[in-house]
This record gives C-alpha cells, sequence and structure tokens, in this order.
C-alpha cells in the first residue's frame, strides 16, 4: 500500500518565498498526496501562487502567525489540521504530515528519506533532517515529519500555548516514540534562522520553558547561556519565564519532563566526575 504523506504550510505576505518552496516540494522523489497553505490574512499573491503552483488554500483572518513560539502560530497550522481532517472524512487517511515553513527548501530526498526510515522503525513518531548552519539535536518546528497515528492519538492538533512545537516531541516520548534528527539530510532556509531579536519573542520562550514544566535548574542553564550571548534577551527570557499569566501544561507531563532533565544534569554532572577518577595518576 502506498504511503501517504500531506504537507501544510503557514503563511503570510510570503510572495518572495513560497513559489520556491513549492516548487522544491512538488520535485520530491517521494510527492505529498496534499499540500495545504495556510494563507494568514496576506496582502500579497500568496494565495494565487499557492493556487498556481497546485496547492489547496486555506483562508483564514490575520492572526500574524510569524510571532515566532506563540500560541498564535499554533493555531494558524491548527487550521491546516482541521482542514486536512475535514477531507479525510470517509477517504484514505494520509501516513504523515510534514509541517514547513514557506521560505524552508527541501532536497529532492528528503521525504523519501524520512519516510523510508520511519516506515522501517515503527517507534519513530517525528523525524526532520538538519537546517544549514544549525546544529539540532530534536527534529524542528520546519521540515518535520509527524506520524499522522501518533497525532491523531492526541487530538491531530497543536496545543495553542507557549512551547507547542515542544509539546508534540515530549508527548511521543511520553508515550513510548522516539524522535529523531537526520543530521546528513541538510536543507536550506531562504531567510537566516534563529531568534530574530524581538523583546516579544524573548519572553514567548521564557514562557515556554514555564509552561512546559522545565525545572528551575534547567531553565536557569537556558537563560543563563543565552545572557552569555545577550545581557538583554536574557533578561526578557527569565522575564518571561516569571510571568503569572503563563497557562501550564497538564502535570503529568510537566513531571516526565522534569524526570528527564533531572536525569540529565547528574549525567553531565557524574561523567567528568568518572572521567577524571579512572584518569592515571
Amino acid at each position: 500500500m502506498k504511503v501517504r504523506i500531506a504537507a501544510i504550510i503557514p503563511a503570510r505576505n510570503e510572495e518572495n518565498f513560497l513559489d520556491k518552496t513549492l516548487a522544491a516540494l512538488f520535485q520530491q522523489y517521494m510527492q505529498p498526496s496534499k499540500v495545504i497553505v495556510v494563507n494568514d490574512g496576506s496582502t500579497d499573491m500568496t494565495a494565487e501562487i499557492a493556487l498556481t503552483a497546485g496547492a489547496e488554500v486555506v483562508n483564514v483572518p490575520d492572526r500574524g502567525y510569524n510571532v515566532h513560539g506563540t500560541p498564535i502560530l499554533a493555531g494558524v497550522i491548527n487550521y491546516g489540521l482541521k482542514a486536512l481532517q475535514d477531507e479525510e472524512y470517509g477517504t484514505s487517511e494520509n501516513d504523515y504530515v510534514l509541517i514547513l515553513g514557506a521560505d524552508h527548501i527541501l532536497l529532492q530526498n528528503y521525504i523519501g528519506t524520512i519516510l523510508n526510515m520511519m516506515e522501517a522503525n515503527r517507534s519513530i513518531a517525528i523525524c526532520s533532517g538538519q537546517i544549514a548552519e544549525e546544529h539540532c539535536v530534536i527534529p524542528r518546528g520546519s521540515g518535520r515529519i509527524v506520524r499522522a497515528k501518533f497525532w491523531r492519538s492526541i487530538g491531530f492538533r497543536y496545543p495553542e500555548n507557549f512551547g507547542f512545537e515542544t509539546y508534540l516531541l515530549i508527548k511521543a516520548q511520553q508515550q513510548g516514540y522516539k524522535v529523531k534528527v537526520l543530521p546528513n539530510l541538510v536543507t536550506q532556509t531562504l531567510r537566516k534562522t534563529g531568534m530574530n531579536y524581538k523583546k516579544s519573542v524573548y519572553i514567548s520562550y521564557g514562557k515556554s520553558l514555564k509552561a512546559l514544566g522545565y525545572s528551575k535548574v534547567y531553565s536557569a542553564a537556558r537563560i543563563g547561556r543565552v545572557s552569555m550571548q545577550s545581557p538583554k534577551r536574557g533578561f526578557y527570557m527569565f522575564k518571561g519565564y516569571m510571568s503569572n499569566d503563563v497557562e501550564m501544561y497538564d502535570r503529568e507531563l510537566r513531571m516526565y519532563l522534569s524526570t528527564i532533565q533531572h536525569k540529565r544534569i547528574k549525567r553531565y554532572i557524574r561523567n567528568p566526575i568518572k572521567a577524571y577518577v579512572a584518569k592515571p595518576a
């Protein structure tokens, strides 16, 4: 039976990039059965470009999806997931879902390489390649391919809360799945990736740490690392973490994440000590 994958692309005023992203997507050796572009109130030619390329368009009011890391982006993507689910009713369901940024260019073998690996290893729920000049150890938001069976089991949507992309990774591992990055499958983005300096962006990252239940030690390490690069960014991240208006994820998930982090912290401390003790006198 043929493996089916659908792609969802959130886009707002992306006429300068979307045509290249869609061209690369439709040139995949293993092509998606459906491509949905969620047009977030664009005032340019985004919708027309998507339709001309052969994608379906879901038009939504301008929510400003490019507010990085906020629940707004989760909500925009959810429009695409809902449209996909509505279309699947009574038809063959897709086995996988690709979430892709409007400026993200994939290699021709990107989908095929990941799906072949995930079909051979059913314990993997989420997988992605690596964006050039990045060194991620967990799948990024853009370019991640998600096993639909897993996603449907928890509602087939992102929670509209801070840290929603990380939430999906944690939830997969909590259910016994694995998440994986293929470092040799390198892709390109037409805009430089990373945190653009905006006060709101760093406050959002701090709120994500708190909502997900990151331990205080782990959060302090994250904020400290950012502060070493930019004290101002670290300050806003800390401010977000200390906010009182953050909706917390369920206790079970927060406890699971905290347990993982405490084990990692112990390992980071223990390994250097073991190496020192084992070193010849």
